[in-house]
């Protein structure tokens, strides 16, 4: 298709996948990740694949990234957010600058990408796809940087959809539980655990990603994308699950 795509977070897992299945779209593609290594080895794989190595925590950084996106591409179709860091919380001593730096990466990195890219989705009707989870609704103990970065995601993709429409139309996309990792086999426990009996896999969520780039009528939305985990009411004794005290 010969878009311009930008991904942030874009060396492994989620962000990865993305970034090949755009390339196997015929689209080139330049991503942002902190891991120089891992970096270039995998854009070293692919000719329509520019990396850039640094913090998305950094202003400076996005700006620059942004800069060098269009010297390699020329023009920006579309900007995917996907990077985020998880740290500890409340309970294990967060301070209140590594929370604000799980904010950085995760909330206000997609805004000042936005708007860095603003004209350019616009002169373009681009699209802008941002990578929440279902921890935006649901949560486990000790993960308030984590939940508070992505819960804020969702609120800034209807945000920048009434800004920005009708010429760019923002989404985004809660995942569950995806394996980003190179397991293979799960338990019969925690496949069973998920309606769709698996658990996700990184080409689940940019199977989505893809999706939302090519459809007109859907914007300001946020699709979870998760077997139907969050749609389970757990009680205890139901489905083998015993709830411990301990």
């Amino acid at each position: 298709m010969n878009r311009g795509i930008v991904v942030t977070g874009g060396a492994h897992g989620i962000g990865k996948q993305i970034c090949l299945d755009f390339t196997q779209a015929g689209d080139q593609v330049c991503f942002l990740d902190i891991d120089e290594k891992r970096s270039a080895e995998f854009a070293e794989e692919n000719p329509n694949l520019f990396y850039f190595c640094g913090d998305a925590a950094e202003p400076l950084t996005l700006k620059r990234f942004i800069e060098f996106s269009l010297e390699k591409l020329f023009r920006i179709d579309v900007l995917v957010n996907n990077a985020c860091r998880g740290n500890k919380g409340i309970l294990s001593g967060l301070t209140y600058e590594e929370f604000d730096h799980t904010l950085s990466i995760g909330l206000k990195a997609p805004f000042e990408l936005s708007r860095l890219c603003k004209d350019e989705l616009i002169k373009n009707h681009g699209r802008i796809i941002n990578i929440a989870s279902s921890r935006a609704f649901q949560s486990e103990p000790d993960t308030e940087a984590y939940a508070s970065a992505k819960g804020g995601i969702v609120a800034l993709t209807h945000a920048l959809a009434v800004s920005l429409g009708p010429d760019v139309l923002v989404n985004c996309i809660a995942p569950g539980w995806i394996n980003v990792t190179e397991q293979q086999e799960f338990s019969q426990e925690d496949r069973f655990a998920i309606p769709a009996g698996k658990v996700g896999t990184p080409k689940d969520i940019s199977n989505m990603v893809l999706f939302l780039c090519e459809q007109d009528f859907i914007t300001g939305e946020t699709i979870t994308v998760d077997g139907g985990m969050n749609k389970r009411m757990i009680y205890h004794g139901d489905w083998n699950w015993h709830y411990n005290a301990d």
